[in-house]
């Protein structure tokens, strides 16, 4: 029988080969762990978005596919807009958009996409920081530096939603954050103060028994009424947030229920800049019960119920500018009886907004620009 010595040492010697194979793994393993938080991770550049109105933007992420101004959402996609085009998420790379005083617009298909699924459009203050104001990662590999109003990538940061929908129901929410002396948020109003269409009878949905009939595409307008504070001595004032979304001749105004104290409180952040998010998102009907409960039922979020969505004609303007001439598709053969005209359709929720103070002069370029918050 062998001595523990022995088969201690036959232990090793089976061992060895395993260790030497190993050896050369040895620097990348040490690396890995003296990777600093916050340290690039990798991703995937769609490529480039246009959007009228900012500088040179990318997408980055996945599920999507961008076609010059033109992006195919597929479910369970999600990307950021950036300022460059890369194979690593850099903390410093997202797109900061500055839009105090300007209206953001783009046109939407949402006719594939039903019950239980949530395409979404909207702001939040990426990348996360720590106290000391470094980049953190957060727990979501799929998209490093992440943060919103819920902590779901385990990060707090405000939150403005411009668009949560499906074809049945439209959603405009802000989501501000409690003060923090640091730049780390510690805490954010999950709920928000938003506007739903569901509240709005006949207002939004697929078929011509509503305003804005979903089976088509339209437009969403949504303006940021206030200023950058950019004169010196100046601070940012965010005063209302109100949504238009038109098709055609007929149009719904979402007036936001957040009021100008409650937005102050995001006033900072939006002159700091917001970074832009979209995704496409959903699955069993309770989970998308708070935003399209109980006009939809029991309804999932997959096969035929899941289809692509398409945003395009993305373009920033200062409040009250005319927007930019559409891309017009090629035409098509006059139908054998003209249409009827369409009446003017027009239904306005909430009281009229104050008239935004006068921005003072900016300097440089009014709405977007890279580099950090």
């Amino acid at each position: 029988r062998p001595t523990s010595a022995q088969t201690r040492q036959a232990r090793l010697d089976r061992a060895m080969p395993r260790v030497r194979a190993a050896l050369p793994l040895l620097p990348l393993l040490l690396a890995a762990c003296a990777a600093p938080r916050g340290a690039a991770a990798s991703g995937r550049c769609e490529g480039s978005l246009d959007i009228n109105g900012a500088s040179k933007s990318y997408v980055m992420g996945g599920g999507v596919s961008v076609n010059a101004d033109k992006l195919t959402l597929k479910h369970n996609s999600g990307v950021s807009v950036t300022s460059g085009c890369a194979d690593e998420w850099d903390p410093h790379g997202f797109q900061q958009f500055h839009l105090l005083g300007q209206t953001l617009s783009y046109t939407i298909d949402l006719s594939r996409v039903g019950c239980a699924c949530n395409v979404a459009l909207y702001l939040i203050q990426a990348p996360a920081l720590d106290v000391s104001g470094s980049p953190t990662t957060g727990t979501c590999d799929y998209s490093p530096y992440y943060c919103d109003a819920n902590k779901v990538c385990g990060q707090w940061c405000p939150e403005l939603d411009i668009m949560e929908a499906n074809s049945h129901t439209f959603a405009a929410t802000p989501h501000k954050c409690d003060y923090s002396p640091n730049p780390k948020y510690n805490n954010c109003d999950r709920g928000g103060r938003g506007k739903n269409t569901k509240d709005m009878p006949n207002s939004f949905g697929p078929g011509p028994g509503f305003t804005i009939d979903t089976t088509k595409p339209f437009d969403v307008r949504t303006s940021f009424h206030g200023h950058n504070g950019s004169a010196p001595g100046g601070s940012a004032a965010f005063i209302g947030m109100s949504t238009a979304l038109q098709q055609g001749a007929k149009i719904v105004m979402l007036e936001n229920q957040a009021g100008p104290d409650y937005l102050a409180g995001m006033a900072k952040s939006m002159a700091e800049g917001m970074s832009i998010r979209i995704t496409y998102w959903g699955e069993a009907a309770i989970t998308m019960d708070w935003l399209d409960g109980p006009v939809c039922g029991a309804d999932t979020c997959q096969g035929s119920n899941a289809g692509d969505a398409f945003i395009s004609n993305i373009w920033i303007k200062p409040i009250g500018v005319p927007p930019p001439p559409k891309t017009s598709p090629p035409p098509t053969p006059a139908p054998s009886k003209p249409p009827q005209p369409v009446e003017p359709h027009t239904i306005v929720v909430g009281p009229p907004l104050p008239a935004p103070p006068a921005p003072a002069p900016a300097e440089g370029p009014p709405v977007a620009e890279g580099g950090p918050p």
